[in-house]
């Protein structure tokens, strides 16, 4: 998916940046679970992801609301076939 040529749109990242800001660049589900990193802080978040996906609801694609800011992991749980498990985060 990297490699697509969406994720390099201008549009794309401007949305990507305003759902990690409104979030304040911290993952939220490990927020909502209470889940730390290995130094006891909140965990970072690195993805904006599409809570409805872009291919069934594009209309959505640029809906600050549709996002979700997501560490590596979690995002990776919610997208198995883009990696399975990378990363070590949660103790």
């Amino acid at each position: 998916m990297p490699n697509d040529k969406y994720y390099h749109q201008k549009r794309h990242k401007e949305w990507a940046e305003k759902v990690l800001k409104r979030a304040g660049y911290l993952c939220e589900e490990c927020k909502r679970y209470g889940r730390l990193d290995k130094d006891g802080q909140p965990v970072r978040a690195t993805t904006a992801h599409h809570e409805k996906p872009r291919d069934k609801y594009p209309e959505l694609q640029y809906v600050v609301s549709n996002g979700k800011a997501l560490c590596e992991k979690c995002h990776n749980k919610k997208h198995p076939e883009k990696g399975g498990e990378h990363g070590h985060y949660w103790r």
